[in-house]
């Protein structure tokens, strides 16, 4: 049996056509979908990242707070620095100089009279007496001989010598004969009394590393050298 399709071709167009509608209605719904979809994720993605920005914030205010106060602590720590550094300089001091002073007694002569000792940076002054003009020469080799303290010594002021000497008022008692001088040594590693402003200064009554003016009678310990 042989069919016969007796129907016109715009039937068959008609279907196709509400065919393809349909195709395209499912797309457009999917689009739209997706669309939505998208914008829901992108917003969700805009708010964390929004609260991600204010939490970053609050730490970068908190950073900010932490330098400020950071600043205003090292400004406190200048002055208290200065006074850490006085007093190990200070400390510092109190131990090097008198074992400068100890090795000087090594070396002086057992017939010197020290009168005084000023101690600078790098450089210390002698007034001393002595006996004798030999006295003097023994303990000026002494002197020469510490070269691990001294690097020079220079002997200077010598305003007198020979004979006896006389005091102040006529009729008082002779004196000895002898004479003061003074020796000058500059020392192989410089020491400075500390210093710590004016306030530390004020007050003092007589200049740190300066030894007062009465009269210190010299030793020689057990193994000094006393230039015989």
């Amino acid at each position: 049996m042989i069919k016969i399709n007796l129907l016109p071709p715009y039937v068959f167009e008609k279907v196709a056509i509400r065919r393809w509608v349909a195709v395209f209605g499912v797309l457009l719904v999917l689009v739209i979908a997706g669309g939505l979809g998208w914008r829901m994720n992108l917003n969700s993605t805009l708010a964390s990242l929004n609260e991600q920005l204010s939490e970053a914030k609050i730490r970068e205010q908190r950073v900010i707070d932490m330098q400020q106060k950071t600043v205003e602590e090292l400004a406190k720590v200048g002055p208290v620095a200065g006074k850490v550094k006085f007093i190990e300089d200070v400390m510092y001091y109190n131990e090097e100089a008198p074992a400068l002073y100890r090795e000087l007694v090594k070396f002086t002569y057992e017939k010197i009279l020290y009168r005084q000792i000023n101690l600078t940076n790098a450089q210390m002054e002698i007034d001393a007496y002595a006996p004798s003009l030999s006295d003097a020469g023994r303990y000026l080799l002494n002197l020469y001989r510490a070269s691990h303290i001294f690097s020079s010594v220079v002997m200077s002021a010598v305003p007198s010598y020979g004979g006896s000497q006389t005091g102040g008022a006529p009729g008082s008692a002779a004196r000895p004969r002898g004479f003061d001088f003074k020796i000058i040594c500059t020392l192989t590693q410089p020491l400075a009394p500390p210093a710590y402003g004016a306030g530390v200064a004020a007050g003092a009554t007589q200049t740190p590393g300066a030894y007062p003016s009465q009269p210190m009678g010299g030793t020689s310990p057990s193994g000094a050298r006393t230039g015989t």
